[in-house]
Parts: structure tokens; sequence; C-alpha cells
């Protein structure tokens, strides 16, 4: 026999059928079924010999079995043959892995077959279908146990006949026996009184009438007993003990199948038990799955709420040495150009307009390329393990506002997510390139809006003298 692939089978549109052994299964558990069996073709080959080693369970794909079975004088009967769906190897392969008969392919046959150990390895990986397996092979089987019972039982009504046919044959042959022995007796009556006549006519050279009747007679009577001996039946003795032979090996073979039916049904009843326990053993570890993801649900929110916190006391540590810094260095303002010292003044009305867009279009906001202004920002992983310093003027990657406080945004390096932090709205110029997006959104929803972040500027010096008076 020649081992095929699966991929090529599949592909040439040969599946396991759904009846048999697949009865009530899904396409994914029949599916993992076959990946765990092998596809085998053969041509008018041996597949198991009768009262040889046999582990497998066949599955007919296509073509035919035929089956085989030595009778009592050592020839070759043929039990059953069996097509595409049919099973064979089932007894041998639940008890003794021994064959019970001989299985041979006719023609160009494709088979499917998996081992003892293969199906009770798949059973225990795959609980769920274990209990509709087992009731399926039992159904096979009582199915061939049934076929089995109606050929014991037509057979031994056949014996049955048999044997009383020859029975009435046999006491016909002693009613020949005793009436041939009753014209034995007459025929030596016959002949006695013939012998009686010759020896008072033993001069005569011619039979007269009478003797020749009681010849004639003695001829028919002769002829009669020869019939008889050749109609008596020699062999019937022999016959009837021949069937009554058979009929008790069938009677003994009823007995060891339905033995075996029992076996199954209490099999199939431990199975049916350990796959509710399973299923029981099962949901409760469903739960405590549940339970499990549960809690790291909301430890991960507690880590985030802990990641948020510590971002910002970061950035209030980094506005302090800021503000240290300004104040050791006071001169800044003289020095400086003063166009650099005028930054926008944006009404809160149109920061909140802002929000609430990026609230409604956050694909179209997010992610945006913004520059560092005041302070540089340390982005960090998320192990707190690693550091990289983006310097004022470098840009950064804002992705959201921060879920905790909308004064803040969260900001990453490039396209990757590795390192990430919160940064202050006021260390970059976030609002003005969401205001450029949200103008332009506007303009194509046909209307026209104002950016003030272009319009209306003042400067920062001036406003530090106004908010003192």
């Amino acid at each position: 026999m020649k081992t095929l692939f699966e991929e090529d089978l599949i592909d040439a549109g040969y599946d396991l059928p759904t009846s048999g052994l697949c009865y009530n299964l899904d396409p994914e558990d029949s599916k993992a079924l076959i990946s765990e069996g092998e596809w085998l073709l053969a041509e008018d080959e041996l597949v198991a010999k009768e009262g040889e080693e046999q582990q497998y369970l066949y599955m007919i794909v296509s073509g035919s079995v035929e089956l085989t079975k030595k009778d009592e004088k050592g020839k070759q009967q043929t039990i059953a043959n069996l097509g595409t769906g049919e099973t064979f190897g089932e007894v041998a392969f639940l008890r003794g892995h021994i064959a019970s008969a001989t299985s041979e392919t006719r023609g160009l046959c494709i088979l499917w077959r998996m081992n003892h150990d293969q199906l009770l390895e798949f059973i225990g990986s795959h609980g769920s279908i274990a209990g509709q397996l087992c009731l399926n092979l039992a159904g096979l089987l009582a199915d061939r146990l049934l076929k089995e019972n109606t050929i014991v039982s037509r057979v031994k009504m056949d014996l049955e006949d048999a044997i009383s046919s020859l029975r009435i044959a046999s006491e016909e042959d002693s009613l020949k026996t005793t009436a041939l022995k009753e014209l034995q007796g007459k025929v030596d009556t016959l002949n006695h009184a013939t012998r009686a006549r010759k020896d008072k006519q033993n001069k005569r050279s011619q039979f007269n009438a009478i003797s020749m009747s009681s010849v004639a007679v003695a001829l028919l009577a002769v002829l009669g007993m020869i019939g008889l001996y050749n109609s008596y039946d020699h062999s019937a003795p022999e016959k009837v003990a021949f069937l009554s032979e058979e009929l008790e090996n069938m009677q003994k073979n009823e007995v060891f199948y339905l033995d075996l039916k029992k076996r199954l049904e209490s099999e199939n009843e431990e199975l049916v038990i350990e796959n509710s326990n399973f299923k029981i053993h099962q949901d409760s570890l469903f739960k405590e799955l549940q339970n499990t993801k549960e809690e790291l649900s909301q430890s991960e929110y507690e880590y985030d709420s802990l990641m948020a916190k510590l971002m910002e006391t970061e950035d209030e540590l980094a506005a302090l040495i800021s503000l240290e810094k300004e104040a050791q260095n006071e001169d800044v303002f003289v020095n400086a150009n003063p166009s650099d010292l005028y930054v926008p003044l944006i009404p809160q009305e149109f920061i909140d307009e802002i929000k609430d867009w990026t609230l409604q279009y956050s694909t179209l906001a997010f992610p945006c390329e913004v520059k560092v202004i005041d302070e540089p920002v340390i982005l960090s992983d998320l192990e707190l393990s690693a550091n990289v310093s983006v310097q004022v003027g470098e840009k950064i990657v804002v992705t959201r506002f921060h879920p905790v406080s909308e004064e803040y945004v969260v900001a990453r390096q490039g396209n990757s997510d590795t390192f990430m932090a919160s940064v202050h709205l006021n260390n970059t110029d976030v609002m003005e390139v969401l205001a450029e997006k949200y103008i332009e959104h506007m303009k194509i929803m046909g209307k026209d809006v104002t950016n003030p972040f272009l319009v209306k500027r003042f400067s920062q010096i001036d406003q530090n003298f106004s908010e003192e008076k």
C-alpha cells in the first residue's frame, strides 16, 4: 500500500464521509480527525489477515473491500463486501489487536486509517467530541452485530429446518429398513416354496405357470431391495452431526457478540461520565481564566494611572527646573530679539473647538508631528529601563490627548511605540498644528473659520507687565 498526502487528496476533492465514524461531527472536528490519521492507496491488496496482528481502524473513502473468514474445513468464505463510508477492523482495534477476518481491497481503493494509540490521544485532546466518537463506534459495532445476528438467526433457522428434514429422512429410512426386512422375509418364504415345488417336479424339463410367476415375484423383490438400498442416504447421520456443530458454533458467536455489545455500552457510559466531568472542569478553568483576565485588566488600569501620575510628576519637576533656570538667567529677555518674544493670543473657545474636533475626528487629527518648545522631552520604554532625550527644536509625534488630563498629550519617537512620554501642551506647538488641520477640514466642510494663531499676537513681556498692574 502507498501512503498519500492529505493536501493532494483534498485538492482532488476527497474527504472523509459524514456518516459512520464521522456522524454528527463539526467540520473543524472532522478536519482535526483527518490530520491525526493517514491516507493509503491500494489496488487488489491484502490489508489484514485473519489471526495476525492488526492495530488499525480503517474507513473506506473510495472503492470496496472484501471480508473473508475460514470455515471449519479451512476454506475462505466471504462474509461481507464493504463500500464507501463503511469501516472495518473495529473488533481487533478495541480488543486483542488480532484480526478476526481477512480484508482485501477490490480494484483501486483509497483508505483512511488510525491506530489505537492515536485515537486515544485524539480523544484526550478533543474531549468535547470524545463521547460522539465513542457513540459512533458503538453504533457501527451495533449495526455489524445486528447484521451478524440476522445472518446467524437465518442460518440457525435453515439448520433447524435441515436437521428436521434429516430426522424425517432418517425416520423414513428406518421405515424403509423395516419394509425391506419384511420384503426379505417374503422373498425367503417364496424361495422356500419354490425349492419345495422344484423337489416335487425335479424331473420336469419345463416350468409351469406357477413357477414362472414365482420367479417373476422373486426378481421383482430383489429389484425392490436393490432400489431401497440405493435410495437410502448413508451420509445423513454425518450431515446431521456437522450441521449441529455449525449451529453450536454460531450460537457461541452470538453469545460473544452480545457480550461485546454489553462491554461497549458499559465503556461508552464511562466515557460519557468522564466527558461530563471534563466539561465541568473545563467550565471551572474558564471561570478562573475570566477572573484572572479581570484582575489583569484592573492591574493594567492601575499601572496606567501610576504611569500618568509619574509622568505628571516628571513634568512638574521639569517645570520647576525650568523656573529655576529662568530665575538664574533673568537677563534673557534683555538680550533677546523682541520679535521672538511674541506668542499667539488664542481664545479659549477656539482651543475647546479644536479639542472637541479631535475627539470626533481623531483619525484626521492624529498622529501629528510637533516641535519641542521650552524643555527637552525624555521618552522612556514601558519598563523605564531606557530613555531617549528629544531636545528643544526637535520633532516628536503626538498620538492622542492624555486620557487622564487634557493638559497633556501622549508622544512617541517617530513611528515606533517603544519610547513614549506624556508632554504638556505648552511644551509643544501641537495646538497650532491641530488648528491648521481643523481649519483645513472646516474649509472642506464649507465653513470659513479664522485661525487666530496667524492673526492675533502680543508681547509676552507686555502681558507680564499688564498682569502685574
